[in-house]
This record gives structure tokens, sequence and C-alpha cells, in this order.
């Protein structure tokens, strides 16, 4: 599950409520709590959602990563971009290599933010593709791309992650879309079993935030053997 949560200015209740109905294995949140004091607020919105929070906040430009007690994490990082104007707002990511604690093949997950400006948009993901692609894993990016479909950085990123459901509602503004901003692109090695077909509860996405929820269930294919039928989100 990937969503923007305009740093919890919205009904934090109706956030709990849309991310407890989900019940995503893994949770990347962009415009997390970013006032002072805001690991407390991610360990509460962890609590109150029935995740874990493991990693993100100041140190990854209000990006986070949540997960589930069924999801066990190798590692995980987290890292600023350099800013380009005093103005900008931080930009960061939260990088994780996270598997199924029942075993399986591992994946590589980014949660982003990029920014506004075009330019500085194509500088975050060159630095963010080769981040993401190190491990040599099976990647996902769950991301506020801030541009749409078949844009500079959506092509800038095909060679390592793309666009699993083109097709896929807009997800921006929540309370009218007309933007597809907000998506998770999956790389080779991971199947997607659904995109965009998870409804969340209407009233409570639009108290919440100004971007709708991307959920996603997606398989990591082993090279080894072949996988089961169980997915996660």
């Amino acid at each position: 599950m990937s969503w923007n949560i305009r740093h919890l200015q919205g009904d934090p209740l109706a956030v709990h409520r849309v991310v407890r109905a989900a019940a995503p294995d893994v949770l990347c949140v962009q415009e997390g709590p970013r006032v002072p004091g805001s690991h407390g607020q991610f360990a509460r919105l962890a609590r109150a959602c029935g995740l874990h929070h493991l990693a993100g906040g100041r140190t990854a430009g209000s990006n986070a990563v949540f997960t589930s007690g069924r999801v066990r994490t190798r590692d995980v990082a987290t890292f600023t971009f350099p800013l380009g104007h005093w103005r900008d707002n931080r930009r960061g990511v939260v990088l994780a290599t996270v598997q199924p604690l029942s075993g399986g093949p591992a994946l590589r997950v980014a949660s982003a933010h990029l920014p506004t400006d075009q330019g500085q948009r194509l500088q975050h993901v060159r630095t963010l593709a080769r981040q993401l692609g190190d491990f040599g894993l099976p990647a996902v990016l769950a991301a506020d791309l801030n541009e749409g479909p078949g844009g500079p950085c959506w092509q800038a990123l095909e060679p390592l992650v793309a666009d699993p459901a083109p097709g896929a509602p807009a997800t921006y503004p929540a309370d009218g879309p007309r933007h597809r901003i907000d998506a998770i692109l999956t790389g080779r090695g991971v199947e997607v079993l659904e995109y965009g077909t998870w409804t969340p509860d209407e009233a409570d996405v639009k108290l919440a935030s100004d971007h709708r929820p991307v959920v996603a269930e997606l398989r990591v294919l082993s090279p080894e053997k072949p996988s089961d039928r169980s997915g996660a989100r």
C-alpha cells in the first residue's frame, strides 16, 4: 500500500481506518508527520494501524515504511536529496529489503516523494534508481511521482521498474481525482496479482488526505522454484 497522507493534516482517525481496512503487509507513506517530535507520531501511527514503523521521518524527507507481523526485514536505509534551493521542501527516500516471515524470496522496496520541478525530479530519479537497483533484487517503488504516466521520470525508471497497470484510476485530488500521480511501480521478478481494485471507504479517504491510496497485491517470483499462490499487499 502506498499513500500520501498530507502530513496527517486531515483526520488521523480516518487514516487509521483506511489502512486497517486494507491490512497491508508493507505500507509506504509519503508526506508523513514532519513537525518536531515526529518520530513519536510515526510510532503512534504504526500502533493505530496495527503495524510496525520500520524507518523514515525527517531522515527520509517525511517518507516512511511500515510493515506487518507477517514480514521480516533484512536491512533498511534512509537518505535525503540535496536541496536545489533553500526554499525547497526536503525530499528523501526509505529503502528496505523485506521478505515474508514464512519464507520466500526477498524484495527491495522504496518509498519516495518526487519534487514538483521536473529537472529536480529527474535528478532524484537517477539517484533513486541506483540505490534501488544496487542489491540486484526484484524492486518495487511506491511513490508520489508528481507527474502522470508516460512522463520523463516514469520513462527514466523503466529499466528498473515500470507501470504494471496503465489503466489504473487517477489518485489526485482525493475528492475528484483527475491525475494519476501516485503509483506502485514493479520490476522484473514481481508478479502483480491485483492493482487498483481494492476500494477504500470514500468518506474516510476524503477526510484523511488529498491523495487516494494505491493498493497492489504482489508476488515475488523465485528463480529456483515455483511460487505458491499467496500474495502480499
